[in-house]
Formats: structure tokens, C-alpha cells, sequence
């Protein structure tokens, strides 16, 4: 449960992103799109491709915002609004879908002590002396059976 939380959290963060990239998306986007498509629907359908191709880049390069809320372009650019939020929202929730922790397990350090409850790892290690392995934990070397060492990573000298 613990791992949810601390998800949440991160999601609460991000949602501020999520908002501003689809806010950005609909202006920089849709509202050119839909107005491209709007006057080309005025043409006949043989010449929407070809008109919608010509002023496309040129709207989404130039584009004032205020002409979407006209009175003809409005309805079209709800529509394309509603369908461009429902995209938005699928892609949204697949990737935070993605994103959940998997197992109780996940971003928790291989070989470390945080796998120990209430300093279990001490019925085998040290608290004070020995082979260091980690902070607060040695490997007694008066311990009787196995006491091999594998060292991984960088090795500090104080």
C-alpha cells in the first residue's frame, strides 16, 4: 500500500504536466486542424485533401486562436476538442497504467537491508564490526561457516 501512496504522490506531481501538455497540444493543434478542416468543408469533397494539406502548415505555424471561437468554427472545434481529450486520455491512462508499481518489491534495492524488518539482517551481520558490507552492517569474520565476500562497485577508502 505503501508503494500506491508514494505513486499517488508522483501522479498529484505530474498532473500539473499532464494538464499544461494538453492544454498546449489543443491550441497549437486542434484549433488549427479544426479551422483547416472547417474551410475546407466549404470546398467540395474532392478538394478537401489537397486544401487541407496546402493551409495546414501554414495555420499551424500562423495561427490566431480567437478565429476557433467564432460562430462557424466553434461546434467543429468542440468536436475536434472532445475527440483530441478522449485520445489524450486513453494514451494518459495506458501510460500511467504502465507506470503502477508491479510487486511489493519494486524500487527496492537488490541485497540491501531495507528487505529486513526490525534489524533481522543482524542475526547474521554486525552492527559494529567485521567485513564492511553497508552502513551498519558487517560481516563478523568469527562467524562460523561461510563467510566469502563478493564486492561490487566502487571501493571507498576513509
Amino acid at each position: 500500500m505503501n508503494k500506491f501512496k508514494s505513486f499517488m504522490e508522483k501522479l498529484k506531481k505530474n498532473m500539473l504536466v499532464y494538464v499544461v501538455v494538453w492544454l498546449m497540444l489543443a491550441i497549437l493543434l486542434v484549433a488549427p486542424i479544426t479551422y483547416t478542416y472547417t474551410n475546407a468543408l466549404k470546398h467540395d469533397i474532392a478538394s478537401l485533401v489537397e486544401e487541407c494539406t496546402i493551409h495546414l502548415v501554414d495555420n499551424v505555424l500562423s495561427f490566431p486562436i480567437l478565429k476557433v471561437f467564432e460562430t462557424k468554427y466553434i461546434n467543429d472545434f468542440m468536436k475536434g476538442l472532445g475527440y483530441f481529450s478522449l485520445g489524450y486520455a486513453i494514451i494518459l491512462y495506458m501510460s500511467i497504467s504502465k507506470s503502477l508499481p508491479s510487486g511489493k518489491y519494486q524500487d527496492i534495492e537488490h541485497g540491501s537491508s531495507d528487505w529486513c524488518e526490525n534489524g533481522e539482517q543482524y542475526r547474521v551481520l554486525s552492527k559494529k564490526n567485521g567485513i564492511i558490507l553497508a552502513k551498519n552492517n558487517y560481516l563478523p569474520v568469527d562467524k562460523t561457516g561461510n563467510v566469502n565476500v563478493l564486492i561490487v562497485g566502487r571501493i571507498w577508502c576513509w
